[in-house]
């Protein structure tokens, strides 16, 4: 069979980035996309000239072009898609499944489909938000009262450095990821840290990320007196993921990282510190604050709930 015997669809969706993703989406399932031009250049008199085995639309209740299709197509119209997760998300996966069934409902399957891989699309390096956790004695149960504040479904993900012993490395996802979503692990040479995610930096070996933000653990220790090098990392993360990136400073000793924080801001990168009230031990984050280098101060949950503000600032600058 060829591909003019796929089944023809024809879109109309206001939405640039909802019309740009259905269009992917059904030619990934075989279909053929006919028609996706934007709505506001679209004359009534021009959809009568559309030949398709079915309309897709995603408007506004009042649409002058919706009412006219609704009224007068001679092909079936699918109202909706529903709202379409972001590409990294793991809804992603059940959105394109759901929209696969309706669409093979109404059409049948597309005669000469590709297999359809039903998986999240890793999001390119120069989208990842990348955000560090640096934390030594109280930290645990600072950053977990923190992530079980923030909803997973947050578009950041996380590198945690926790000084701790390496015994206890392997635990800190399960004690971090009680009654909360997000998707805590340990390091995995070669893995991809998506938004959603809390990666454990590991004690005895430093990790460094590749060009495509792929995980690289080696062999030798980290450098200095503190295991994970806090300081290390966050270079590291400013090297890979600036400008999208930053630091919270959570409960511990010493010092670790405060020349870091001041090369991240000079970058215009945010560092945020726990508050002294709210921090079993304040010596760390203290540090930063005395050297002028954080611009946010707070409790895990005031830190955790202006988070959820700055990175929705952050989606709605760059739409």
């Amino acid at each position: 069979m060829t591909d003019a015997q796929a089944p023809t669809i024809a879109l109309l969706v206001s939405s640039e980035r909802g019309r740009r993703t259905l269009g992917q989406a059904v030619q990934g399932f075989g279909y053929q996309l006919v028609f996706d031009t934007a709505p506001e250049r679209v004359q009534l008199s021009e959809l009568t000239e559309v030949v398709a085995d079915l309309w897709l639309l995603d408007m506004p209740d009042e649409s002058a072009l919706a009412d006219w299709l609704l009224e007068s197509s001679p092909v079936p119209v699918l109202l909706g898609s529903g709202e379409i997760p972001p590409p990294e998300h793991e809804d992603h996966v059940r959105w394109q499944r759901r929209l696969l069934q309706k669409l093979s409902a109404l059409l049948g399957d597309a005669p000469q489909a590709p297999p359809v891989r039903l998986v999240p699309t890793p999001l390119p390096v120069s989208r990842r938000c990348v955000w560090l956790l640096g934390a030594s004695l109280g930290g645990p149960a600072a950053v977990k009262q923190f992530l079980d504040v923030l909803p997973a479904q947050a578009p950041v993900a996380f590198v945690y450095a926790q000084h701790i012993d390496a015994g206890f490395e392997s635990q800190l996802p399960h004690i971090l990821g009680r009654q909360n979503a997000w998707r805590i692990r340990n390091c995995t040479e070669g893995s991809q840290l998506q938004h959603g995610e809390v990666l454990v930096a590991p004690i005895g070996r430093m990790l460094h990320f590749g060009a495509e933000g792929q995980v690289q653990l080696q062999e030798q220790p980290w450098p200095g007196a503190y295991q994970p090098a806090i300081e290390t990392l966050l270079d590291e993360l400013a090297r890979t993921f600036a400008p999208h990136c930053g630091a919270i400073i959570f409960s511990g000793m010493g010092e670790d990282g405060v020349a870091a924080c001041g090369r991240l801001r000079r970058q215009g990168m945010e560092v945020w510190t726990q508050s002294a009230a709210s921090a079993a031990c304040s010596t760390m984050p203290q540090a930063v604050r005395t050297a002028g280098y954080s611009s946010r101060d707070g409790s895990p949950d005031e830190l955790a709930a202006a988070l959820q503000q700055w990175l929705e600032q952050e989606r709605a600058a760059d739409a």
